[in-house]
């Protein structure tokens, strides 16, 4: 998914950082400042606060429910959704971004059609939602249906995760086979010590080395002597099978390329490859070819993205050239990123974000053109290669038809794990769908196939006015069968895909029993307009999550009959200037408001005379004066009735607040 940065809200709810060992807060309060995380998107600091408060206050469902939303939103993506949708009847209908946060899950969890539902229920809500947090819907949205796309057409790939030893529930990333791919060195940021236990994931990343013995892999071991890398974007190879590792890592706060050579049963100390491809070059990923002579690797333009260069090896004068951007098509204001060029060096591959990517970083493919004498236009390698996860570390084996790279895709074992892929062949199934009941054919029924040994791949299709359907599917597989009608599910068969002799095809048929009731879940009925906010919190109101376009500002006293502030009114400006100052772009109307004692127009000049002191204030404090205009209700808009002072004029005495971008 692309990033998108958002608005950040009221700089003074910084405090919320203090541990609630270290302060003691009301609920209230508690409850704020797991909000003010939540709605960061921090969802792991705010899962640790909700989890903090359920310990003391175990029947909140408010709490309970945004806890479980944090949830799926982080450590939850695999797990079942049953204990959120407990919430659908009563959040489902208080909050109005349910639809939204249920899109967000199951798009995390592969589950588009479900997801695209959601967004679209999440636009088509008649209420008051942010700008921001429309276009970014919107965008969702979109990115939803192009993934959709993508996993219901899996190109003849299979991908399988290498599992444990080697993956872990940290980090492990840039694998390098040698030794006829019987030994495998990798950079991993797993600590054994703790591992299984509550411990923080740590920082920094090692190599470690395992062989295989049979068919299954030894436990991984670290090579203390190559030392430990801070970033994610370290990177190690091995050239010429069993020769030099290569390793690019960041020594005293400066990256470097850095090689070392086997000694006995280890590895020597890194040493500086060529000061020329210092960090001012090499920025990130890298490639060297089998003959050591020509580099690839990406490093960061002008505009803050990663493009590939590369560095040709000059052998009469035994150096490097100064790098350059490789020449074509390859390179875009996106990144470019973890390049790999075929063995007979044609093709070269690497991960990028730009707008073809399925989301995240994805990996493409470019073609040697000899006649332009550069790089051709990238091809994305589709499903089941990417996902709208990131993918990097892609290297092609010899064969063309098999390799290995690093994602963190759903269903892996935390983190980035390493995965296997080769080519598999394709058949062709046909069949028909038939009712049960009478033998008749089923039309416009939805059937997916699912290898069984990888259910994030589906082959989707659907049966035609005679009940016929007829796709390509893995050959040699078990498969399960899902077949539709309408929204629900109404048969569940395995079979085996197998590739008869003297024929491209084979014939699969399905009998069904027919749902007696088919309906279509409505997403928009969930949320109750009644529950509709008038009033925001201040803190809130820079968010594109809050709920409401206006904030009243209480504790604001003037003088009887007098627009001067008093000195109590400070504290509740001061916040209002944080929150301005903290979003410079955000434009809004201060409104002044009185009770009906005295004439309507005495009101009317009192109220836009104290939301002129308040402008004042801001302005004084450095706010700009075209981001603020005033208005002065007067009496006109009560919340009370005037007939008692408490609980009636007091409160129709007050600033209001509102947005108006």
């Amino acid at each position: 998914m692309k990033h998108i940065f958002w608005i950040l809200l009221l700089a003074s709810q910084v405090t919320f950082a203090q541990s609630i060992s270290e302060k003691k807060l009301s609920k209230k309060k508690l409850i704020e400042q797991a909000d003010y995380y939540f709605f960061q998107e921090d969802f792991v600091k705010a899962l640790e606060l909700y989890s903090d408060i359920l310990d003391n206050y175990p029947r909140n469902h408010y709490v309970q429910y945004h806890k479980y939303v944090a949830y799926q939103l982080t450590a939850g993506t695999s797990e079942n959704l049953d204990s959120l949708k407990e919430y659908e009847a009563n959040e489902g209908k208080t909050d109005k971004f349910y639809n939204y946060w249920l899109g967000r899950i199951h798009y995390n969890r592969y589950e588009f059609d479900i997801a695209e539902k959601h967004f679209q229920a999440f636009l088509d809500l008649d209420i008051y939602k942010t700008k921001e947090i429309t276009v970014e819907t919107k965008q969702r949205l979109k990115e939803t249906v192009k993934a959709q796309e993508f996993y219901l057409s899996p190109n003849e790939f299979e991908v399988v995760n290498l599992g444990s030893p080697i993956n872990s529930a940290y980090d492990d990333l840039s694998p390098a086979f040698f030794s006829g791919h019987s030994e495998l060195m990798f950079i991993s940021s797993r600590d054994y010590a703790h591992e299984g236990t509550d411990y923080k994931k740590p920082t920094t990343h090692s190599v470690f080395h395992c062989v295989k013995t049979g068919e299954s892999w030894d436990t991984p071991t670290s090579i203390d002597a190559l030392g430990t890398f801070t970033e994610k974007n370290a990177k190690i190879e091995v050239v010429n099978n069993d020769g030099r590792l290569f390793l690019y890592k960041t020594e005293a706060g400066k990256s470097q390329l850095y090689f070392s050579q086997p000694i006995k049963n280890s590895w020597s100390k890194p040493i500086i490859f060529d000061s020329r491809l210092g960090s001012a070059n090499i920025q990130s990923h890298f490639f060297i070819n089998d003959a050591e002579t020509v580099i690839y690797f990406s490093s960061k333009t002008d505009n803050g993205d990663l493009d590939l260069y590369q560095s040709i090896y000059d052998p009469a004068r035994q150096s490097w050239s100064s790098p350059v951007a490789v020449p074509g098509l390859v390179n875009s204001q996106y990144d470019e990123d973890s390049p790999f060029l075929s063995h007979d060096g044609k093709t070269l591959y690497f991960s990028s974000n730009n707008p073809e990517s399925i989301g995240g970083h994805d990996i493409f493919m470019s073609t040697w053109n000899e006649g332009s004498y550069g790089w051709g236009t990238p091809v994305n390698l589709g499903f089941p290669i990417n996902t709208i996860n990131d993918e990097i570390n892609f290297q092609m084996n010899e064969d063309d038809i098999s390799g290995f790279m690093s994602s963190d895709r759903l269903h892996g074992k935390g983190g980035f794990d390493i995965y296997y892929f080769h080519k598999q062949g394709k058949v062709l199934v046909e069949g028909t769908v038939f009712n049960n009941a009478d033998g008749s054919p089923v039309a416009n029924a939805r059937i997916d196939l699912k290898p069984i040994n990888n259910d994030d791949e589906t082959f989707r299709t659907h049966t035609d006015q005679n009940g016929h359907y007829e796709t390509e599917i893995f050959t040699n597989e078990n498969f399960k069968g899902l077949i539709y009608v309408g929204n629900q599910l109404a048969h569940t068969e395995t079979f085996k895909s197998e590739h008869p002799e003297h024929s491209k095809s084979f014939e699969q048929n399905f009998r069904i029993d027919i749902p007696e009731h088919v309906e279509e879940t409505d997403f928009k009925t969930l949320y109750d307009k009644k529950s509709e906010q008038k009033y925001e919190r201040m803190e809130m109101l820079g968010s594109k999550f809050r709920a409401g376009e206006k904030a009243m500002l209480r504790n604001i006293y003037f003088d009887v009959h007098s627009a001067q502030l008093t000195q109590e009114s400070y504290p509740v400006l001061k916040e209002l200037y944080l929150m301005l100052n903290k979003n410079k772009s955000l434009n809004v109307e201060i409104g002044g408001h009185t009770d009906n004692t005295g004439t309507l127009q005495s009101n009317m000049d009192l109220s836009l005379a104290r939301a002129e002191s308040v402008k004042a204030y801001l302005v004084k404090q450095g706010i700009a004066t075209n981001r603020l205009i005033t208005k002065g209700y007067g009496p006109t808009e009560p919340l009370a009735s005037n007939d008692d002072e408490v609980n009636g004029r007091e409160l129709n005495r007050r600033i209001e607040v509102r947005v108006l971008n």
